[in-house]
């Protein structure tokens, strides 16, 4: 909640200070304060909820999970829909100029507003709040980028912390060896043994395959009552087997279901 306000407070920010900056900007070029600050209070809010749009369900949507294309082609629907809703926009604020004047004056009053439409140029006016949009855009972007890259890197490093303190004592020549799950492929069961294939070649312990699985990490999946798989280790699969590297392994009715949920979200 408190992000989300902080977030919120940001934007307001952003636009406000935007909003000063480009009415500036035009009253240095010699047109009223007034007029500027009418027009840019009528078309802000097409704006700002086109930047609303394209930045909290097009990036996240499309962009982040690497679906350019769509994005491209939403973002162009969403740039002319919101063109037409501006020129929309515009129709209304001279309409209102009309509306609550006497009738005599609104003449004149619709006719200066139509003359300032010219020396100001609205299409400037609209293109330098899209380039406002844009600049949002891009910085959103970059953020949600960073924020995305942190995570990932942070995830890695728990992985990898887990690992290191994660370790499956394994007995075999009579001997208790320590051995790193990230480096088991797959395991098998031979009744009341056990063979691990790892990196390093195989080992045969005995143990129930019921029993190591309970001590294994979250990565590894029974996929039938004689294999587990280190799903680290899938180079493919389809319904019926698993393929990890040269090894293929297969796939149970019993397990199906399970197994496939749980590669779809892996």
């Amino acid at each position: 909640m408190i992000l989300k306000m902080i977030l919120f407070f940001k934007t307001f920010i952003y636009w406000i200070l935007s909003s000063l900056l480009l009415v500036l900007f035009f009253v240095l070029q010699g047109h009223s304060f007034g007029q500027v600050m009418y027009f840019v209070i009528f078309l802000l809010p097409v704006v700002i909820g086109t930047s609303h749009y394209v930045n909290n369900k097009l990036i996240p949507d499309y962009l982040l999970r690497k679906m350019h294309g769509l994005f491209i082609l939403y973002s162009v629907y969403t740039i002319i829909i919101s063109l037409y809703l501006q020129y929309l926009i515009i129709f209304i604020a001279l309409f209102i100029f009309s509306y609550f004047q006497n009738s005599n004056k609104s003449q004149i009053i619709i006719e200066s507003a139509e003359s300032s439409l010219v020396t100001m140029n609205i299409g400037n006016l609209s293109l330098t709040l899209y380039i406002m949009v844009l600049i949002k855009l891009v910085i959103d972007i970059i953020q949600k980028l960073s924020q995305t890259e942190k995570r990932i890197v942070s995830l890695e490093k728990n992985d990898q912390t887990n690992d290191n303190h994660h370790k499956l004592i394994i007995r075999y020549n009579r001997i208790n060896h320590t051995i790193a799950p990230n480096h088991i492929i797959y395991i098998e069961s031979l009744s009341d043994y056990l063979k691990l294939v790892t990196e390093d070649g195989e080992i045969i312990t005995r143990e129930k395959i019921s029993k190591i699985i309970e001590r294994l990490p979250a990565y590894f999946k029974r996929t039938h009552r004689s294999f587990i798989i280190n799903s680290r280790k899938i180079s493919s699969y389809n319904k019926e087997c698993i393929s990890l590297g040269n090894h293929i392994i297969p796939i149970s009715r019993t397990y199906k279901i399970d197994v496939l949920n749980f590669l779809k979200i892996k």
